[in-house]
Protein backbone atom coordinates (compact mmCIF):
# COMPACT_ATOMS: atom_id res chain seq x y z
CA UNK A 1 0.00 0.00 0.00
CA UNK A 2 2.68 2.53 1.06
CA UNK A 3 4.74 2.07 -2.30
CA UNK A 4 1.03 2.67 -4.17
CA UNK A 5 0.58 6.16 -2.34
CA UNK A 6 4.62 6.91 -2.92
CA UNK A 7 4.25 6.07 -6.56
CA UNK A 8 0.66 8.70 -7.01
CA UNK A 9 2.53 11.25 -4.86
CA UNK A 10 5.74 11.04 -7.12
CA UNK A 11 3.09 11.00 -9.97
CA UNK A 12 1.54 14.08 -9.27
CA UNK A 13 4.76 15.70 -8.35
CA UNK A 14 5.81 15.13 -11.58
CA UNK A 15 2.26 16.36 -13.36
CA UNK A 16 2.26 19.39 -11.67
CA UNK A 17 6.04 20.40 -12.02
CA UNK A 18 5.78 19.47 -15.93
CA UNK A 19 2.10 19.95 -16.95
CA UNK A 20 2.76 24.02 -18.00
CA UNK A 21 6.28 23.77 -19.31
CA UNK A 22 4.86 20.85 -22.03
CA UNK A 23 2.14 22.22 -22.57
CA UNK A 24 3.68 25.57 -23.42
CA UNK A 25 6.29 23.85 -25.83
CA UNK A 26 3.55 21.78 -27.90
CA UNK A 27 1.52 24.90 -28.53
CA UNK A 28 4.67 25.65 -30.31
CA UNK A 29 3.81 23.09 -32.62
CA UNK A 30 -0.01 23.08 -32.66
CA UNK A 31 -0.32 26.47 -32.50
CA UNK A 32 -3.39 25.80 -29.95
CA UNK A 33 -3.61 26.17 -26.90
CA UNK A 34 -6.64 23.43 -26.03
CA UNK A 35 -5.19 20.90 -28.42
CA UNK A 36 -1.97 21.27 -26.39
CA UNK A 37 -3.56 20.55 -23.15
CA UNK A 38 -5.22 17.55 -24.47
CA UNK A 39 -1.87 15.96 -25.86
CA UNK A 40 -0.26 16.49 -22.72
CA UNK A 41 -3.34 15.46 -20.41
CA UNK A 42 -3.16 12.02 -22.56
CA UNK A 43 0.12 11.78 -22.30
CA UNK A 44 0.06 11.81 -18.58
CA UNK A 45 -3.11 9.50 -18.50
CA UNK A 46 -1.32 7.10 -20.90
CA UNK A 47 1.68 7.37 -18.40
CA UNK A 48 -0.72 6.92 -15.39
CA UNK A 49 -1.83 3.78 -16.65
CA UNK A 50 1.33 2.45 -17.08
CA UNK A 51 2.85 3.71 -13.78
CA UNK A 52 3.34 0.55 -11.99
CA UNK A 53 4.93 -0.94 -15.23
CA UNK A 54 6.69 1.93 -16.48
CA UNK A 55 10.67 1.59 -17.27
CA UNK A 56 11.94 4.82 -18.72
CA UNK A 57 15.90 5.11 -20.20
CA UNK A 58 16.40 7.93 -20.24
CA UNK A 59 15.85 11.38 -18.32
CA UNK A 60 12.39 12.02 -17.45
CA UNK A 61 12.70 15.75 -18.93
CA UNK A 62 14.05 14.26 -21.75
CA UNK A 63 11.11 11.43 -22.09
CA UNK A 64 8.37 13.65 -21.20
CA UNK A 65 9.49 16.44 -24.04
CA UNK A 66 9.77 13.70 -26.48
CA UNK A 67 6.61 12.01 -25.92
CA UNK A 68 5.34 15.38 -26.28
CA UNK A 69 6.98 16.56 -29.41
CA UNK A 70 6.09 12.95 -31.19
CA UNK A 71 2.23 13.32 -30.12
CA UNK A 72 2.06 17.01 -32.07
CA UNK A 73 3.67 15.10 -34.83
CA UNK A 74 1.90 12.43 -35.17
CA UNK A 75 -1.45 15.48 -34.49
CA UNK A 76 0.18 17.54 -37.26
CA UNK A 77 0.14 14.16 -39.51
CA UNK A 78 -3.53 13.38 -38.41
CA UNK A 79 -4.57 16.65 -39.70
CA UNK A 80 -2.34 16.71 -43.24
CA UNK A 81 -3.93 13.00 -43.78
CA UNK A 82 -7.56 14.98 -42.96
CA UNK A 83 -6.95 17.65 -45.03
CA UNK A 84 -5.94 15.74 -48.14
CA UNK A 85 -8.97 13.36 -47.77
CA UNK A 86 -11.84 15.56 -47.01
CA UNK A 87 -12.82 18.13 -49.14
CA UNK A 88 -14.92 19.99 -46.36
CA UNK A 89 -11.78 20.16 -43.94
CA UNK A 90 -9.99 20.86 -47.11
CA UNK A 91 -12.16 24.40 -48.23
CA UNK A 92 -12.64 25.20 -44.20
CA UNK A 93 -8.81 25.04 -44.58
CA UNK A 94 -8.58 27.03 -47.46
CA UNK A 95 -10.88 30.05 -45.73
CA UNK A 96 -8.10 29.83 -43.34
CA UNK A 97 -5.41 30.11 -45.95
CA UNK A 98 -3.38 27.19 -44.09
CA UNK A 99 -1.29 25.49 -46.52
CA UNK A 100 -1.34 21.47 -46.10
CA UNK A 101 2.09 21.79 -47.75
CA UNK A 102 3.16 23.62 -44.89
CA UNK A 103 2.08 21.27 -42.04
CA UNK A 104 4.33 18.54 -44.45
CA UNK A 105 7.25 20.92 -44.15
CA UNK A 106 6.92 21.15 -40.50
CA UNK A 107 6.57 17.70 -39.84
CA UNK A 108 9.81 17.39 -41.75
CA UNK A 109 11.57 20.28 -40.11
CA UNK A 110 10.39 19.17 -36.64
CA UNK A 111 12.19 15.66 -37.30
CA UNK A 112 15.46 17.24 -38.12
CA UNK A 113 15.14 19.72 -35.25
CA UNK A 114 15.00 16.55 -32.88
CA UNK A 115 17.97 15.46 -34.68
CA UNK A 116 19.90 18.00 -34.17
CA UNK A 117 19.26 18.37 -30.65
CA UNK A 118 19.94 14.59 -29.80
CA UNK A 119 23.02 15.24 -31.65
CA UNK A 120 24.00 18.42 -29.33
CA UNK A 121 26.45 17.48 -26.28
CA UNK A 122 24.31 16.15 -23.56
CA UNK A 123 24.92 19.12 -21.27
CA UNK A 124 25.02 21.75 -24.43
CA UNK A 125 21.48 19.89 -24.80
CA UNK A 126 19.61 19.62 -21.47
CA UNK A 127 20.99 23.75 -21.02
CA UNK A 128 19.61 24.45 -24.17
CA UNK A 129 16.19 22.62 -23.02
CA UNK A 130 15.75 24.41 -19.92
CA UNK A 131 16.57 27.83 -21.77
CA UNK A 132 14.46 27.11 -24.42
CA UNK A 133 11.65 24.27 -23.40
CA UNK A 134 11.16 25.50 -19.72
CA UNK A 135 11.98 29.46 -20.44
CA UNK A 136 14.38 29.48 -17.08
CA UNK A 137 16.74 32.42 -17.13
CA UNK A 138 20.53 31.52 -17.46
CA UNK A 139 20.90 32.54 -14.06
CA UNK A 140 18.87 30.19 -12.62
CA UNK A 141 20.10 27.50 -14.74
CA UNK A 142 23.26 27.94 -13.78
CA UNK A 143 22.15 27.78 -9.51
CA UNK A 144 20.55 24.86 -10.89
CA UNK A 145 23.33 23.05 -13.05
CA UNK A 146 26.39 24.30 -10.67
CA UNK A 147 27.87 26.20 -13.70
CA UNK A 148 29.08 29.89 -14.64
CA UNK A 149 25.93 31.95 -16.19
CA UNK A 150 29.46 32.21 -19.04
CA UNK A 151 28.70 28.63 -19.77
CA UNK A 152 25.29 28.62 -19.63
CA UNK A 153 25.22 31.51 -22.08
CA UNK A 154 28.12 29.40 -24.25
CA UNK A 155 26.04 26.75 -24.59
CA UNK A 156 22.88 28.20 -25.96
CA UNK A 157 25.36 29.98 -28.24
CA UNK A 158 26.84 26.49 -29.14
CA UNK A 159 23.59 25.37 -29.47
CA UNK A 160 22.02 27.93 -31.63
CA UNK A 161 24.75 28.32 -33.91
CA UNK A 162 24.18 24.56 -34.63
CA UNK A 163 20.76 24.70 -34.82
CA UNK A 164 20.88 27.53 -37.57
CA UNK A 165 23.73 25.77 -39.38
CA UNK A 166 21.99 22.42 -39.92
CA UNK A 167 18.30 24.31 -40.19
CA UNK A 168 19.29 26.51 -42.50
CA UNK A 169 17.17 24.96 -45.46
CA UNK A 170 13.97 24.49 -43.17
CA UNK A 171 14.56 27.92 -41.93
CA UNK A 172 14.35 29.69 -45.39
CA UNK A 173 11.43 27.84 -46.30
CA UNK A 174 9.27 28.82 -42.93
Amino acid sequence: MESKAKINQSFETLFREFFRPLTIFAIQYVKDQDIAEDIVQDLFLNLYEKKESLKIQVSVHNYLYTSVLNRCLKYLEYKRVRVEHNPDVQNSLNSKQVDPLELVSLFEFENKYVQVLESLSPKCREVFEMSRMDGKKNNEIAEELKISKRTVETHISNALRILRKRLKKYIKQL
